[in-house]
């Protein structure tokens, strides 16, 4: 019999860690949060609240994320990345319902996103990656870029959910309020799609193999629960999508939601209707999984980890920081909200675009460089979109490069864990580098808008007197310049330490 191929072998791991990763705590409160602004604002401005209260959110569940990342990696060299994945899908989502309690304390704010931070720090790539590197070896970088274009699939897709929810009101079941029923609903998303499809195929190398579990029996009530919440998604998205369509024309950002809302249903309808009952390679030669590597107290000893750490604070900020602002930014060069919101999910596109030949380049060739030109380039994106008079064609390529850039972070970022430092302690040392990318994507957005505002600098409502009296020209000049110049020293990473794992 021959031997079957990586992608043969592996392709139920890579469909549920897509899955899990693309409805987790990285995608859908970052993609989302710009269409709550509006309404949040509408109900909570008269009590004080200003965007920049808002957009703490993400600065809140930062510090969560930073100091629950390595917790989380190194649960996961305990206990296995299946049983943390499952666990925070179950908790993540719990918590996202949890944000539509918010009565207007900013203090009751703070509280739930703290909450979300820690009970959704599972569903991180930390996690997911883990079973996909050890799964996937001569196709690592494509495989770490097929599972993870699934942040950009359901962010763009939740954006979407998420605007519909919040603008009809035959859907504001909870107590009449668009946003907090938007937020019920997106809590929801995690539960019925991911945990299904995570439960039957999400497995390390260590787990017990799908061929072997008798939970492989009940597949197609299991996945049907999958289906349903699927389909859900996808007729209101399109709900959304179909309008705006006909009253603007067949637009690239809605020929991408209809192209998305068909990937949402690959993974489920691939896990139906094949056979999912693989075993990884090390099972099948009944040989010794051996993974090589440094330890986390090792890593940290390094020169490269430390580079990598304070890189990636500002690469985070200066391309994360622009994606929840976008709908922003586009409202102030006078486009409508339908509209910026339906640009805004071109990142979706981007990301997607950026995962993909991210992925297939950094198998071929220098992780390191191929990242460079990546997140270099964004920084023309971001001074495009600092000019005045900015019109649609122009918003489309600025965001189009800026979601090209965010494609290729995360994948960088697993992939150098995996050849710098080894797999022995991958999710330990990848939850500490995490920490220092959600530093920069979690301050980054609230830093942006009080700049952009004129603010100055606040930090969870104290003025510190830094940058004030500025606009978004600016705040997005200034990220550009710090973009550029924090990608340069990656190229001094060097050689690969771990070709051959």
């Amino acid at each position: 019999m021959a031997r079957e191929t990586e992608f043969g072998r592996g392709w139920p791991v890579l469909a549920a860690a897509a899955v899990g990763v693309g409805l987790g705590l990285s995608p859908l409160p970052f993609y989302t949060i710009g269409v709550f602004i509006p309404p949040l604002l509408g109900e909570f401005g008269p009590l004080g609240w200003a965007p920049g209260d808002i957009l703490n959110a993400l600065a809140i569940y930062t510090f969560g994320a930073f100091a629950a990342s390595p917790i989380i990696g190194i649960l996961t060299e305990k206990f296995g990345a299946r049983t943390v994945a499952l666990t925070s899908i179950v908790t993540f989502s719990l918590a996202m319902m949890a944000l539509s309690l918010n009565t207007g304390s900013k203090s009751l704010y703070i509280l739930l996103w703290v909450v979300l931070a820690f009970a959704g720090a599972g569903t991180l790539p930390i996690t997911f990656t883990r079973p996909v590197a050890n799964w996937f070896k001569a196709n690592r970088g494509i495989a770490l870029g097929i599972a993870l274009i699934a942040t950009g699939v359901f962010g763009a897709l939740a954006k979407f959910f998420a605007q519909y929810v919040v603008s009809n009101e035959e859907l504001h079941f909870f107590g009449g309020s668009g946003w907090r029923s938007a937020y019920v609903l997106l809590g929801l998303l995690p539960l019925v799609i991911a945990l299904p499809v995570c439960w039957l195929g999400l497995r390390d190398i260590n787990d017990t193999p799908a061929r072997d579990a008798a939970i492989t029996r009940f597949k197609l009530p299991i996945l049907s629960i999958s289906l349903a919440g699927t389909l859900a998604l996808i007729f209101i998205v399109l709900r959304q999508v179909i309008p705006l369509a006909e009253a603007n024309g067949l637009r690239l950002e809605y020929l991408m939601a209809y192209g998305f809302c068909a990937l949402a249903l690959l993974p489920v309808g691939m896990m139906l209707l094949l056979d999912i009952r693989k075993a990884p390679p090390e099972v099948d030669e009944s040989g010794p999984v051996v993974l090589e590597g440094l330890t986390l107290p090792q890593a940290l000893k390094t020169w490269r980890f430390w580079l990598l750490a304070f890189c990636f604070v500002p690469i985070s900020y200066a391309v994360g920081a622009v994606i929840p602002n976008i709908e922003r930014i586009l409202t102030a060069s006078r486009f409508g909200m339908d509209e910026a919101v339906g640009l805004a999910t071109l990142t979706g596109l981007a990301v997607f675009a950026g995962r993909m030949i991210g992925g297939f380049l950094i198998d071929r060739f220098w992780a390191p460089g191929v990242a460079f030109m990546f997140l270099a380039s964004p920084a023309l994106a971001l001074w495009l979109l600092s000019q005045p008079g900015l019109d649609a064609g122009s918003a489309t390529i600025a965001i189009l490069m800026i979601g090209f850039g965010a494609g290729v972070e995360y994948d960088f970022m697993a992939y150098i864990v995996s050849k710098y430092f080894g797999m022995k302690a991958y999710s330990a040392i990848y939850g500490a580098l995490y920490g220092f990318f959600a530093l920069g994507a979690g301050l980054g957005p609230t830093i942006m808008t009080d700049i952009a505002d004129g603010r100055g600098i606040h930090f969870f409502g104290i003025d510190t007197g830094i940058l004030p009296g500025h606009d978004w020209e600016f705040t997005l000049t200034t990220a550009a310049i710090v973009l550029f110049c924090s990608t340069l020293p990656l190229l001094a990473l060097g050689k690969y330490r771990y070709t051959v794992d």
